[in-house]
């Protein structure tokens, strides 16, 4: 008897041994391994941002671009490309779900570069990589993805609110990470440290960037004629790093939920205030045509987004926007909110590189924003 109950715990003791073995996925021939050419717009990756397919590769060219990956392996092999550099690109990139405010940094250089992510296990991952740099900064697409073990198709998540991000230098995160008296440099600036950024992250929501540093509703440095600005931006793909807007339209198939502006400030300082009298008026009656023409073509493209058109106190532009939106009608109303945000040196808060905003103003101006969408989302009876 004794020598059977022995016999019986040893089974036991074995078969339990053999449950406790991970399952290993094997690859199949059907697996993909590697992704190039259109591929690289497919269901093994999720987008994040405007891209295009171009001379065999996958072009993202504003700030905030990037991409989502999920594959069964160690390791994966992201090769980038860059034209026409005038900075180093700055990357922040993501594993299994870390935060890319505190992940890994990669820096873009050279026309051929490649970023190998690794891992500890060979298992399921997910690879995250967003680009932190603004369009003036260099031209960049995805070349080709590999990996040694094969890529899954992306889980997408459902009902997740999507968060278009319409600007210039105060919501693409220019200067947020630098000191008082340093120059304006791609190491330290990060649309991901932006208050529109934050925002989208705090409601999980996916996002959508058109800004670049010095642009204007209506006219702005890159051109101050007029021709080239946000709102025609808008309805493309994208900016070079010439500033010149590429001559590919976008198709706004991911309707926004929210839409988040910060734009006005270089119109002012680039055109209107270098002017005065009758011609000042006429500028100033121009820019407030503009931001009606915008809203109401975003109410038509979008019309069940909420429009949250930001300010800092008495500026100009953000009072003249402000008269504009004063005067909608009742229903136009409802899904546009001027929201007042934190300025540079608010509370006593340092402020950041070339005297824009620091990342912790940035933070309080997202609270401010979140508290607004909290607001419309739950609203009290």
């Amino acid at each position: 008897m004794t020598k059977l109950w022995i016999l019986l715990l040893s089974l036991g003791f074995f078969l339990s041994g053999c449950s406790a073995q991970p399952v290993t996925e094997v690859p199949t021939e059907e697996s993909i391994k590697v992704l190039e050419k259109s591929e690289l717009n497919s269901s093994y990756i999720e987008w994040y941002g405007r891209h295009a397919y171009q001379n065999e590769r996958e072009y993202f060219y504003h700030t905030a671009t990037g991409f989502r990956l999920e594959f069964y392996g160690r390791v994966i092999d992201i090769e980038l490309r860059l034209e026409d550099k005038n900075h180093d690109i700055y990357y922040s990139y993501a594993k299994d779900g870390e935060d890319l405010l505190t992940s890994g940094i990669y820096v873009q250089s050279e026309f051929e570069s490649t970023l190998r992510i690794e891992f500890d296990t060979y298992d399921h991952h997910v690879v995250e990589l967003v680009k932190r740099s603004e369009p003036e900064d260099g031209l960049t697409s995805l070349h080709r993805i590999s990996t040694n073990g094969y890529l899954k198709e992306v889980t997408i998540p459902e009902d997740q609110p999507h968060f278009l991000l319409i600007g210039a230098s105060g919501i693409s995160g220019h200067g947020a990470l630098g000191s008082p008296g340093q120059p304006r440099t791609t190491e330290n600036s990060s649309s991901l440290h932006s208050f529109g950024y934050l925002t989208a992250a705090h409601f999980e929501g996916s996002y959508e960037f058109v800004s670049n540093s010095g642009w204007g509703l209506a006219f702005g440095y890159n051109d101050v004629s007029g021709e080239d600005n946000i709102v025609k931006a808008y309805d493309y793909i994208g900016i070079d790093p010439d500033q010149q807007i590429i001559d590919i339209t976008y198709d706004h198939a991911k309707q926004p939920d929210f839409i988040i502006i910060n734009i006005g400030g270089n119109d002012y300082t680039s055109v209107i205030n270098k002017l005065s009298g009758f011609a000042k008026t006429e500028k100033i009656l121009e820019f407030k045509a503009a931001v009606a023409d915008f809203i109401f073509k975003l109410r038509e493209d979008a019309p069940e987004a909420h429009i949250l058109w930001t300010m800092t106190e008495g500026s100009q532009n953000g009072t003249a926007a402000n008269e504009v939106i004063n005067q909608l009608s009742a229903l136009d109303k409802a899904f546009v909110h001027m929201v007042i945000i934190k300025q540079v040196g608010d509370d006593g808060d340092l402020a950041g590189a070339n005297n824009h905003a620091s990342f912790i103003t940035h933070q309080k101006s997202a609270q401010l924003l979140i508290d607004v969408i909290e607001g419309i989302l739950n609203p009290t009876v």
